[in-house]
């Protein structure tokens, strides 16, 4: 069995339960108020600045070129995400430069970052993919759960875009990458590495799922 397997395994409840929460399932339905959608889009805006920043923490862990090479490539992808997809969005959505720059990360968002900061300085390189694989995955789980679920709803939903970025065959493409990094790093672990790795897995997944109720609910 393949780690990626154990660590599937171990989330798929929590990740079936992200998929049935509030902010998603209306998200999908194009029901959702306009104005949560619009505190999502600042909000992960600002997540995804910080996870550059702990995209490079990682990249700093290994002297291994090839991984090098491939989170510079997940960096390069997430700056384009962010700056020529994200931000022109939020600006047609009719976002101000002045609320993005006021914005203030939510509890949630806070919290998981430097979670995930924390576990790459405690714990290193592993530790760090294996978080962001969690994060990854998880979007495609949910893309590829609500596309088979109401493909019809998300075709009319004004928000349908956010399903196709999770369900396109470049996100899947670099989903599989992750997935398929992370279990040959892993090959070789300790039982000890790997229960502290699942246990990384599992709480970032635990994260997600507060962040989807503080979206809808606020903090």
């Amino acid at each position: 069995m393949k780690f990626s397997d154990k660590l599937y395994a171990a989330v798929t409840g929590l990740w079936r339960e992200a998929a049935e929460k509030p902010f998603v399932r209306e998200m999908a339905a194009g029901t959702l108020e306009e104005a949560r959608f619009r505190n999502y889009m600042i909000q992960d805006y600002r997540y995804l600045i910080d996870y550059m920043e702990i995209l490079r923490l990682i990249q700093a862990q290994t002297e291994d070129a090839g991984l090098r090479e491939f989170l510079q490539r997940a960096i390069d992808e997430t700056e384009n995400e962010t700056y020529r997809v994200h931000l022109p969005h939020m600006k047609s959505m009719g976002v101000r430069e002045e609320e993005i720059a006021a914005a203030v990360p939510s509890p949630a968002f806070s919290e998981y970052t430097e979670y995930m900061r924390q576990q790459v300085r405690d714990h290193g390189f592993l530790a760090g993919i294996t978080a962001l694989l969690q994060c990854s995955w998880l979007y495609a789980f949910i893309g590829e759960n609500k596309a088979a679920e109401c493909p019809d709803a998300i075709r009319s939903s004004p928000y349908g875009f956010w399903f196709d970025a999770y369900t396109c065959d470049d996100y899947t493409e670099a989903n599989r990458m992750w997935i398929d990094t992370v279990d040959r790093e892993t090959e070789n672990i300790g039982s000890d590495t790997e229960a502290m790795l699942m246990d990384i897995f599992t709480s970032c997944a635990e994260h997600e799922n507060r962040l989807w109720d503080e979206l809808y609910d606020g903090p």
